[in-house]
């Protein structure tokens, strides 16, 4: 793959760690610690959130031979991930309103976290709204997010917002799929397999961990 080429025209806005991460000049830096995600999250910053380096490197690498394979990003999530027909019709207007108009699964590339801090997220048919000036869901948009995830995580796994549960909506800008709306979601201090029992999905069924740079294996979406 012309890495040059791919830098050029690049699947979501890329920084210059990115850019060297491509060129397989890997910078060293610590995990994001559950202190700092909290940090970027109240700032808003999440554009400062970042995968280890080669892992970067891999996801893009990964991004642009999916845009080869399914004609984009948005077609592979539907049909592999979340098993969703296209065109994406929402059941109800109104977000989390309708079992079928969501699904929360792991995510697939996760951001650098320090041990412990498991990264999930939530898919929505409807739209969230947004604040014009922000760019992140609306005061009364965050609050029903803020109680799904209570009512679909947080009691279910004895999480309690911010202790050890976070979420955030990336910006459009740092989005790779922006065509479907979508909320990422922090957990900490509780068992995978707890996790993977309430979502219906092995962590191991990740793309991450069953694909190669430039490829990927058919890999089933609900426990057996």
């Amino acid at each position: 793959m012309d890495i040059e080429k791919l830098i050029g025209n690049p699947p979501f806005k890329l920084d210059d760690g990115d850019i060297r991460a491509l060129r397989g000049q890997f910078d060293d830096f610590p995990p994001h610690t559950w202190d700092e995600l909290q940090n970027v999250i109240a700032a808003g910053d999440m554009g400062h959130l970042r995968r280890a380096p080669q892992e970067q490197r891999r996801y893009i690498l990964w991004l642009a031979e999916i845009a080869k394979t399914h004609g984009s990003i948005l077609s592979f999530v539907c049909s592999e991930r979340l098993h969703w027909r296209q065109p994406i019709v929402a059941r109800s207007a109104l977000p989390f309103a309708h079992a079928e108009d969501w699904k929360i699964i792991w995510n697939d590339w996760p951001y650098y976290m320090a041990d412990g801090i498991m990264h999930l997220v939530l898919w929505s048919k409807s739209k969230i709204p947004l604040d014009a000036e922000t760019g992140l869901p609306t005061a009364d948009a965050a609050g029903l997010i803020d109680d799904f995830i209570e009512y679909t995580l947080g009691k279910p796994l004895g999480c309690r917002a911010n202790e050890n549960i976070l979420w955030f909506k990336q910006k459009a800008a740092w989005q790779s799929v922006k065509a479907l709306d979508h909320i990422h979601i922090m957990i900490r201090h509780v068992q995978q397999d707890q996790v993977e029992k309430l979502i219906g999905q092995r962590r191991s069924q990740t793309v991450q961990t069953s694909t190669g740079i430039g490829g990927e294996r058919q890999i089933p979406s609900k426990l057996s």
